[in-house]
């Protein structure tokens, strides 16, 4: 095989190999937490800590009325168990019970308040939970296909480096240089093809002469880019 068939060949290797990487990259990226998926695991985040407040808040506040239900009954048991017989002292201690009692409306209505607040915190951690496990699910699909498609990259790359590794055995060293060298100025393609007079890596139109030499052993560059010409790329 001529040297310009098997750096044509070397160079399809090498598109392909580019491609590969390219898609690679792009998996690596795409493998990354999703927003959509963090802002669903914050949302639920959120919801818990604030189910959780509003279970304790709700708590305290139960607490402290049956606290202020047992001060109310002891204080009534003095007021009304005959034991305080000075008028002015039974007056003080009604006042006091009275006092507690507006006080402990207070905090009645404020467990009240905690109940609603609970049941909003309960329904929306039930809601975010529901959105974060759907989200979850999406993205767990997306992932395994996109690690099935990256262990599929990597295997078929290793081929490629395998059959590059081969191609580049049969190729000397100095046009293996003066490819390398193109294919790093060049975005890539060193070897074009001449189609009707015209190369195929920057469309300037050839003379009709310059069909002939293709068929030789030598490389032939393109007198404007200076990429290598071949008849034919392999596929």
């Amino acid at each position: 095989m001529r040297p310009i068939e098997l750096l044509a060949a070397l160079q399809t290797i090498d598109i392909k190999l580019d491609a590969h990487r390219k898609r690679y990259a792009e998996i690596q990226a795409a493998l990354k937490t999703p927003a959509t998926l963090q802002q669903a695991q914050n949302a639920r985040d959120e919801a818990r800590d604030n189910l959780t407040h509003w279970r304790k808040e709700h708590k305290n506040r139960e607490t402290a009325v049956a606290d202020q239900i047992r001060r109310i009954k002891a204080q009534e048991q003095q007021l009304y168990g005959g034991r305080i017989k000075n008028v002015r002292e039974q007056v003080a201690l009604q006042k006091n019970v009275e006092s507690l009692k507006r006080h402990l409306d207070a905090q009645e209505e404020a467990v009240l308040e905690a109940m609603i607040e609970l049941d909003s915190a309960e329904t929306t951690f039930a809601t975010t939970g529901e959105q974060l496990s759907k989200h979850q699910a999406s993205w767990a699909q997306k992932e395994a296909e996109l690690l099935a498609e990256k262990a599929t990259l990597i295997a078929a790359a290793r081929k490629l480096k395998t059959k590059r590794t081969q191609v580049i055995s049969h190729i000397p060293a100095s046009p293996l240089k003066r490819y390398e060298a193109l294919r790093n100025s060049k975005q890539g393609v060193a070897v074009a093809t001449l189609n009707r007079n015209s190369c195929s890596g920057c469309g300037a139109t050839l003379p009709t002469a310059l069909h002939q030499q293709l068929y030789g052993d030598d490389l032939v560059s393109c007198p404007l880019c200076g990429r290598l010409l071949t008849e034919r790329l392999p596929r």
